[in-house]
């Protein structure tokens, strides 16, 4: 995974559970630009089925996914598809 310091834009859903997450991560993705990836960090174990879904539906690719192994805190790279 890459430093979020690579990242244009970071959501972080922490503590937050379905559906909030995903409507966050549609409130805010909306200003990344087409070929900048966004890092979202979710804790919520059915953020992952959401975002697969969203970028389905969506303009978006899902390009990682990174489960932290003591957290449970989970990092997904989502890229605006061009």
């Amino acid at each position: 995974m890459k430093s979020q310091q690579k990242y244009s834009l970071v959501i972080n859903t922490s503590g937050l559970r379905c559906p909030l997450p995903l409507l966050k991560v549609q409130k805010t993705i909306k200003s990344l630009r087409r070929g900048n990836e966004a890092l979202i960090i979710a804790d919520d174990p059915m953020a992952e089925i959401d975002l697969k879904h969203f970028c389905l539906n969506n303009e978006y690719i899902l390009t990682e996914v990174k489960n932290e192994q003591d957290g449970g805190r989970r990092f997904f790279s989502l890229k605006k598809d061009q």
